[in-house]
């Protein structure tokens, strides 16, 4: 496969004072429950991303990093060493041409929906949030074999469709099936665009393999579906995942292999104690199959609980130094 990929990164410093008035201006004063800074706040995760991609992943031609108005330090750190003209910084307004009513957007759901319109971008890339990263070498056919897009993750049944639900529903002053979780939620509203509407494809956290025109020529069929999804300045349930609508149309077209293989390790102090964090993330020296490790909340860990995890990505992903001897 002689394609070149890309990969590219959403990132938000929550801590800017910039950023933060941008959010408090569109709020006005106005409490949001929807609103959780941990989406904003970061740890440096983008600099351990970065790296980890460049380290166990050098086929990768250029890492888009698409941000509001923000330039993360790991570019000025990479600055004047052979990686430096790999990284690429993507301004919101560059995606969001046309649609700048929709901006500022504090919104992921938001941005996702857009990454496909980053300028002279790869038709294949892979997309990544910044606290996810690889933890051992990967291949680009790891992530795409024989043309065929390599899947991560398992079929679910709808939560409507559960009979346990039903049966609620069966009984309810409502009449609507309760909402599991967030994730699950966007990604059963996703997998309906496309049309199954019984069961869908759960995705993992991890990085996924996205083709640029799949999504250009969903759009360019659906236009007002996007126009609609990119209005959302806060994330809603009313809006699907791009990541997850990507994924479900290429299942439609058979463009897919599904492979569990390589796999992910997802940890979150907001709901894994210190042990918990520490026990899952022994795996990835146990199991040679774990590529992949996802840090949610770091900022929510206790101080040692944050420190640790930090200490653990600085043991895990090579330096910068260590970048500079691997490529001479």
């Amino acid at each position: 496969m002689h394609e070149p990929v890309d990969a590219v990164i959403t990132w938000v410093d929550g801590y800017d004072p910039v950023h933060r008035h941008k959010l408090e201006s569109y709020l006005g004063g106005i409490d949001n429950t929807n609103i959780a800074s941990t989406r904003f706040n970061q740890h440096g995760e983008i600099h351990y991303c970065v790296r980890s991609l460049l380290y166990f992943a050098p086929w990768i031609r250029t890492i888009y990093i698409v941000t509001d108005n923000q330039i993360p330090l790991i570019v000025n750190d990479l600055g004047g060493s052979p990686y430096a003209e790999k990284i690429q910084v993507i301004d919101h307004k560059t995606i969001f041409l046309h649609f700048e009513e929709a901006l500022p957007t504090f919104n992921s759901l938001t941005i996702e929906s857009l990454i496909w319109r980053i300028p002279n971008l790869s038709d294949h890339f892979i997309y990544l949030n910044d606290d996810c990263f690889l933890v051992s070498p990967v291949r680009k056919e790891d992530f795409i074999h024989n043309n065929k897009i390599v899947l991560r993750g398992e079929w679910k049944i709808h939560t409507e469709r559960k009979w346990r639900n039903r049966l609620k529903n069966l009984f309810s002053q409502h009449g609507h099936s309760p909402i599991v979780n967030e994730h699950r939620h966007i990604q059963e509203k996703s997998a309906k665009l496309v049309g199954y509407n019984k069961r869908f494809f759960h995705l993992p956290h991890c990085p996924f393999f996205l083709r640029k025109k799949t999504l250009e020529n969903f759009f360019a069929k659906y236009p007002n579906l996007l126009s609609k999804n990119v209005t959302y300045r806060l994330r809603d349930l009313e809006q699907f995942w791009t990541i997850s609508l990507a994924m479900h149309l290429e299942i439609h077209s058979n463009n897919v292999l599904l492979d569990n293989n390589l796999q992910a390790i997802t940890v979150n102090p907001a709901c894994h104690s210190l042990n918990k964090i520490q026990s899952r993330l022994s795996q990835v020296t146990k199991k040679r199959n774990i590529a992949f490790v996802c840090m949610q909340s770091i900022d929510v860990g206790s101080e040692s609980t944050q420190h640790w995890m930090l200490n653990w990505l600085s043991k895990h992903i090579p330096s910068i130094n260590d970048l500079s001897l691997k490529h001479k």
